[in-house]
């Protein structure tokens, strides 16, 4: 197999990326998409995505020991043959093309439907993928020093919401699981799915430089990701009470809550930078991933001549594929938390135990 990326990132820059390829779109919907079925319990919810973390980054450091060099598209095809490693190639491409897009689309139906209200949404979108396309090209170094310096500028801001302290009722947070552990369950499937996205560092781990520290930074990320997640979830919980579950963007309310005497209010357009830098960084990972994945499925010798093309079929498939707000909301809600699990979880695990089962058969065969 042939290594199509030459660059090389370190194993703290892979677990900054991890960070916004999680959190730039979960601080938005995931308050909402939990509190539906938990309700005061969403808090809860933390538990069962930090189990489905921990066994993501375990699998896709595990599976980079017994194949190195690969990508879970290039190895998949050693453990299971040639046809069903390509089918399975095939899935983690679309697996990883969809969120391209879906992430593209919510972008921009956020920005246009709260704050620039006239702008075209075509010309939001297409802003973002232009940019995100010349980062992709640039290679994964280029993305991976490009989110050691974004990434504060991403997290920091949250830290603002602290300053509501005085508004929020604690008392909202009881009585705790008042209708069982079936509604929890329930509300940590689409958290689940947000965290089972680690494991997407295995398209990452063959350029870096150290990859026997991976799983210790995958570790650190998905703490860091969990702390955040449970963070949001909290306040607008204290904040909005029952009502939370009803909202479209609850930490949007949150931001504009938040006053400090006359000199700090009108924090939304601090939230939309944070937003915009957040994308940006998750766009262009699972962009990169994509290209990358398409180019070693068609074994090509590099994959930045079909960067721009694929970029055209991001634009078209946000813009055509998803007719309307509604749409997407159900989309990321209901469908792709199943679809990433089945993806990055069912999948991976079974290629694993398939690895695990080869490679102790080769080690009995060179005891003999």
């Amino acid at each position: 197999m042939q290594v199509l990326e030459k660059e090389k990132i370190s194993a703290l820059q892979l677990g900054l990326m991890m960070c916004p390829a999680v959190l730039a779109s979960g601080f938005l919907v995931l308050p909402t998409a939990t509190a539906q079925y938990a309700q005061n319990d969403l808090w809860l919810t933390s538990v069962l995505a930090t189990l489905v973390g921990f066994i993501s980054v375990v699998m896709a450091t595990r599976l980079h020991q017994y194949y190195p060099n690969l990508t879970v598209i290039q190895y998949s095809e050693r453990i299971v043959g040639k046809l069903l490693g390509k089918i399975i190639g095939l899935i983690f491409i679309i697996n990883n093309f969809i969120p391209s897009s879906l992430i593209t689309r919510q972008y921009a139906d956020f920005v246009t439907g709260n704050f620039l209200l006239r702008t075209p949404i075509l010309l939001i979108m297409a802003s973002m993928v232009l940019l995100c396309t010349i980062t992709v090209r640039g290679g994964v170094e280029i993305l991976g020093r490009i989110t050691s310096i974004f990434l504060p500028l991403f997290v920091v801001p949250i830290l603002f919401l602290l300053f509501l302290f005085p508004d929020l009722d604690l008392k909202a947070i009881f009585p705790v699981m008042s209708q069982g552990i079936v509604p929890v369950v329930k509300g940590s499937i689409p958290m689940m799915g947000w965290c089972n996205e680690l494991f997407i560092m295995s398209f990452f781990l063959p350029s870096v430089t150290d990859p026997e520290r991976g799983r210790k930074w995958g570790f650190v990320s998905l703490g860091v990701i969990i702390l955040f997640l449970t963070f949001t979830n909290l306040i607008g919980l204290f904040l909005l009470g029952p009502d939370l579950g009803n909202k479209v963007y609850p930490i949007l309310i949150a931001f504009r809550y938040v006053s400090v005497g006359a000199f700090l209010e009108n924090l939304e357009s601090l939230l939309l930078a944070m937003w915009v830098i957040g994308h940006f960084l998750q766009i262009s990972i699972y962009f990169y991933i994509t290209a990358l994945s398409v180019a070693q499925w068609f074994q090509l010798k590099d994959y930045r001549p079909i960067v721009f093309p694929l970029s055209l079929l991001v634009l078209i498939n946000g813009v055509w594929g998803l007719p309307n707000f509604s749409v997407l909301s159900d989309i990321i809600r209901y469908t792709i938390p199943f679809f990433i699990l089945t993806t990055n979880l069912l999948i991976p695990l079974l290629l694993l135990i398939v690895a695990a089962v080869r490679n102790r058969k080769t080690k009995d065969r060179m005891n003999l």
